[in-house]
């Protein structure tokens, strides 16, 4: 039984760090497209797939930007669509991660339909917003694979663990819809909406007309989300075994609150706005590693 598993566990291997580098690879994609956003750079190409009817355009800071977007994206989708392959023709992955990587291509393939409308309907609010929410869908998707891709021969336990899991679970989905409002806001340039903190227009609950309530309703989210992801940090620690797993997360978010009020005090500045959304999305990825040690604990 050892010799036949022993010829596999370099390819194991291999495939792990491969998925993990995937995983760092989109999470700096999103970071890019965070970036392209707050430059205002988004029709700096205003045709797709072709950039001002050029292959290769001249440069200025913004359409530099969006140019390396899109050559990113493409770099990303193609080692996808390589490690899809490598995942389908070997049986002793595809028995474990076929789904997930059919999850995979399916999100990748919404998300380069979603960059072209992104471009071709003038960054409407709404296909802005749907192609951060399908873009932080695929980073997740991938990191539970690079984590899967660790832990193949292994079951689900966590006896002992199931409410802590669960915990977990509903903080990655808290953080994610969170994540989408963030987006909503971004897209109706609802940044400053509510030029001030803790209040909004000086009122603490203001006159909800133009773009206010998309920023009121941000703000509201985020302190749910602080207490539940409070909450989970406090389980974790109170569970010993997975007390290290609290401190980075409770990093995080105290740093991701304190982005958010430095935004609106410092009128969004662009480095800012961009480490608001990355620290965002490590945020769900320090929770979805935790949720994933607790199951297989």
């Amino acid at each position: 039984m050892k010799n036949s598993t022993k010829p596999f566990e370099p390819r194991t291997k291999l495939l792990a760090r491969a998925l993990a580098i995937l995983a760092g690879l989109i999470f700096f994609l999103i970071v890019v497209g965070g970036l392209v956003r707050n430059l205002g750079a988004g029709l700096s190409c205003p045709d797709w797939p072709l950039c001002q009817g050029e292959i290769i355009p001249q440069f200025d800071l913004r359409v530099f930007a969006e140019y390396f977007h899109r050559l990113f994206a493409a770099a990303v989708s193609t080692l996808t669509l390589v490690l899809s392959v490598v995942i389908f023709i070997k049986p002793e992955f595809r028995s474990k991660l076929g789904r997930p990587a059919l999850l995979a291509l399916g999100l990748l393939f919404s998300q380069v339909i979603l960059g072209g409308l992104t471009v071709l309907k003038l960054l409407q609010s709404e296909i802005v917003t749907l192609h951060l929410a399908t873009g932080t869908l695929f980073f997740g998707t991938v990191l539970y694979m690079a984590l899967k891709s660790k832990t193949l021969g292994s079951k689900p336990s966590g006896v002992g663990h199931r409410r802590l899991f669960e915990l977990g679970v509903f903080t990655i989905g808290a953080i994610y819809v969170q994540i989408i409002l963030g987006g909503i806001v971004s897209s109706h340039y609802a940044g400053l909406a509510c030029p001030d903190f803790p209040t909004c227009n000086g009122k603490w609950w203001p006159t909800m007309t133009g773009n206010i309530p998309y920023q009121v309703i941000h703000r509201l989210g985020a302190g749910t989300v602080f207490l539940v992801t409070i909450y989970f940090a406090l389980k974790l620690i109170n569970s010993k075994k997975f007390k290290p797993k609290a401190v980075p997360i409770i990093l995080a978010l105290f740093v991701q609150i304190g982005l958010g009020i430095a935004n609106v005090l410092f009128r969004l500045p662009v480095p800012m706005s961009v480490a608001h959304l990355a620290v965002a999305e490590c945020l769900i990825a320090l929770i979805l590693m935790s949720t994933y040690e607790i199951r297989y604990s």
